[in-house]
């Protein structure tokens, strides 16, 4: 195993190196895709993990893709400012890895993906070569995003080794309710009343098990208009229950969490959705789910392997998908992606000779 301590170093380690490459964060989602290739030489990049640039009044940040995203929170809190992402496992998980694998969490509702915060990249390709894409200010970022291209691609098309985003101010309030429900439809409908005015959340689950359905809903803002919204939902669903901020944690700590066998990443539309529902108990009928009900995200966790080949038949006419992260599938991602072709022709340009993690994703 390497461990480079610059971008330079890496870029002459990738170029050194026979053989296939597997380019490592702190190593907590793994599972996710294919097995990395046997023979393959482990780079690690968590010593890549310096601030390059922060000015706190431009609100933007510049630092090594090896820094953990917890790491990264505390600096920022020391300004009163964070980066709205609550990836899994990300007070440990590297900066890098997460992009890589494209997680992220509830907060997705209110403050959309990764992607929407990232200005810039500096990655290494597979001959070698450093690449700078976007900008490290949202002035400067022009031209293509190839640096997106980056996320959830599971390090194929480059090693990611140093990002901008631009990052927000602390907000005041953080408040959170925790609402029982009788069956996900109900638990669906209430979600989409609490997000029309004057309703505004930043962060909507559903968390469905044992028969047990609970929607989970956090607001973030200015200390008036949170109070004032978290009194109107409690009026509107008496039943509901004030959380604590650590529940989020919990909730956002499941996915990738050791104790069950198969993980399934499910996505349709968001207006499938309820139609959907009834689809996944008859397909999954015992597995713990947690719905992203605004973005058309599931995921389901299942002590038994369940038939996703079937589950994808069903999809099918809701134009949905279901992915494998954990467990073993000869068929992990089902169908190829519409943008494949175009993530082929980068992969021959950026890595011909294929070093890079062969055979983890679909390029």
């Amino acid at each position: 195993m390497h461990q480079p301590q610059s971008i330079t170093e890496l870029a002459e380690l990738v170029r050194t190196i026979d053989g296939p490459i597997t380019p490592r964060g702190a190593g907590l989602h793994q599972q996710l895709g294919n097995s990395a290739a046997p023979t393959a030489t482990t780079i690690d990049c968590t010593q890549l993990n310096h601030v390059h640039d922060y000015i706190a009044s431009d609100l933007t940040i510049t630092v090594g893709a090896g820094i953990s995203l917890g790491a990264l929170q505390d600096l920022l809190r020391n300004h009163n400012q964070w980066l709205p992402w609550d990836a899994p496992q990300a007070q440990q998980a590297s900066v890098a890895g997460l992009l890589a694998t494209g997680l992220s969490g509830p907060l997705r509702h209110g403050y959309g993906s990764p992607r929407d915060w990232l200005l810039g990249m500096r990655f290494v390709t597979g001959d070698g070569r450093i690449i700078k894409s976007g900008g490290k200010v949202v002035k400067n970022v022009a031209g293509y995003d190839l640096h997106k291209l980056h996320i959830g691609a599971l390090g194929t098309l480059g090693i990611i080794a140093e990002v901008s985003f631009k990052v927000a101010p602390i907000p005041q309030a953080d408040q959170s309710l925790q609402i029982a429900c009788t069956s996900l439809a109900e638990a669906h409908a209430l979600a989409y009343a609490l997000r029309q005015r004057p309703f505004n959340p930043s962060a909507v689950l559903i968390d469905a098990h044992d028969g047990q359905v609970t929607l989970w809903v956090r607001w973030l803002g200015v200390n008036g208009a949170v109070a004032r919204q978290l009194a109107d939902a409690r009026h509107k669903a008496p039943q509901a229950k004030v959380a604590e901020k650590g529940d989020w944690q919990t909730l956002t700590q499941r996915p990738f969490s050791t104790g069950h066998g198969t993980q399934l990443r499910i996505g349709v539309a968001p207006q499938q959705l309820p139609q959907v529902y009834a689809v996944l108990m008859t397909q999954i009928p015992d597995a713990h789910l947690q719905v992203m009900p605004t973005v058309g995200l599931v995921r389901a966790y299942c002590q038994n392997a369940p038939d996703v080949a079937a589950l994808r038949r069903v999809l099918t006419p809701f134009d949905g998908y279901a992915v494998v992260e954990i467990g073993t599938d000869d068929n992990r991602w089902g169908p190829a992606p519409a943008g494949v072709g175009m993530m082929q022709a980068l992969k021959q340009s950026w890595d011909p000779a294929g070093k890079l993690n062969p055979g983890r994703y679909i390029v």
